[in-house]
């Protein structure tokens, strides 16, 4: 399979400001207050590791503010309820300042608000997930083993609490005329799987399955909503559930209020997950994944990197997936105004972004937000957010980065990028 091609980084002018500091761990951090049932070692083990993933976000809020917050939450299901701690920037990112989430229903881990129609914004948090191992469950269609158990089932087949609490997804929305407001999201569940697992890894007891949340930017396109979907299993082809992870264009033509299932995106036959989908200048929809190698195969007929393909009909039909520069987590795509399209991914090891001047067919050479060749790896997750036509922020952790005494922590930071064609 022909990887996309590495161009010249020369073909770009870019220029980013010193990293700003969001929050950062302290050197040993105190037992923390954990709610019920919670591990201790869910948040810290000392303040270097600082929970497990943070996977920051930054977005923009009603009013104009920038937000940011990351994810205090163990990298379990159970655990992704918890209250996530909030940034709000006045200034463009040059400072931030801690304050409170200002409607109760933000919560869980990095909960994203994206702005949909109508001057409104949008979110679906996520929530602690469901152990159903108290439930008598059907038997399962398919199971993988590693350290961790993972077993799926047919949704129309579980009983009713297991079916009712996957059904019941909600959302939190502002208007222009309202503000802030919870309401129920009306999601398609036909055909759909859910994926439970077992952590024997992390000594988590109960087997643990999750209902959708958002974690990647809505895409807007005439008076559509799009998004990119990994946490909603659907049979494909019909009756079958797909052996690998599979992702999924979501769509809602209600401005957020109910969402179908457009396609469920070709993968390629390796572990895939965290998608994210953008339109380039051209129409075209781009659809980028993580992907992990797979177990049962261990080629290098697919490589660990991140694969990408592209729509050209709204996502009804996809090219075939392919590989594109190195692995990388949760890739994220922006289009910028004066043309580039952006992509931020990190544990290749470091931090990287790299641009395309056609619309995601080719990448230049990636430039390090952080290199950690050689270095234990920091988090890796990574968002986006246009500032202007040729301006975005990113936001990223460093777990090398130090404090006043000198002391290497684990620090959530933003940067400005400035990108132009040279």
């Amino acid at each position: 399979m022909d990887a996309l091609p590495i161009v010249s980084e020369k073909l770009v002018k870019v220029s980013m400001t010193e990293p700003v500091v969001v929050d950062q761990a302290p050197s040993i951090l105190p037992p923390p207050p954990l709610p019920p049932n919670v591990a201790p070692h869910a948040v810290s083990d000392g303040g270097k590791e600082w929970g497990r993933w943070r996977l920051p976000k930054v977005y923009r809020l009603p009013g104009g503010d920038l937000c940011a917050t990351y994810s205090m939450s163990i990298d379990h299901h159970y655990d992704q309820g918890r209250n996530s701690p909030m940034f709000i920037s006045k200034d463009g990112g040059a400072t931030w300042v801690k304050t409170e989430w200002p409607y109760p229903g933000l919560s869980g881990m990095h909960p994203c608000v994206y702005p949909v129609f109508d001057g409104e914004y949008y979110c679906i948090p996520a929530v602690n997930g469901i152990n159903v191992e108290p439930y008598d469950m059907p038997e399962a269609e398919d199971v993988y083993i590693t350290i961790m158990k993972f077993a799926a089932y047919r949704l129309a087949e579980c009983p009713k609490p297991v079916n009712d609490w996957y059904r019941d997804i909600k959302a939190v929305r502002w208007t222009p005329e309202g503000g802030w407001a919870g309401e129920q999201a009306v999601w398609d569940h036909e055909g759909q799987y859910i994926r439970t697992y077992f952590d024997k890894a992390q000594s988590i007891p109960g087997t643990w399955g999750q209902r959708v949340f958002i974690e990647s930017p809505i895409m807007k396109c005439g008076n559509e909503l799009f998004l990119a979907d990994y946490w909603t299993t659907f049979e494909d082809p019909p009756g079958r559930i797909p052996k690998f992870g599979v992702s999924c264009l979501m769509c809602s033509t209600d401005n957020g209020r109910s969402w179908k299932k457009r396609s469920v995106v070709p993968m390629v036959p390796m572990f895939t997950g965290e998608p994210v989908v953008e339109m380039n200048q051209a129409g075209e929809f781009v659809f980028a994944v993580r992907s992990e190698p797979d177990p049962f195969k261990m080629t290098d007929e697919y490589p660990a990197k991140m694969y990408i393909t592209f729509s050209r009909d709204k996502g009804h039909t996809w090219d075939e997936m392919k590989p594109f520069l190195s692995y990388g987590v949760f890739p994220q795509l922006l289009q910028l105004e004066n043309g580039v399209l952006v992509v931020s991914y990190g544990r290749a090891p470091g931090t990287w972004v790299s641009f395309s001047l056609d619309g995601g067919h080719s990448w230049t050479k990636p430039y390090a937000i952080i290199d950690e060749t050689g270095k234990k790896t920091s988090d890796g997750y990574t968002s986006l957010l246009a500032l202007g036509p040729d301006r975005f922020i990113i936001i990223y952790g460093d777990v090398h980065y130090k404090n006043a005494a000198g002391e290497e922590c684990k620090t959530i930071l933003t940067r400005t990028v400035t990108v132009n064609k040279a």
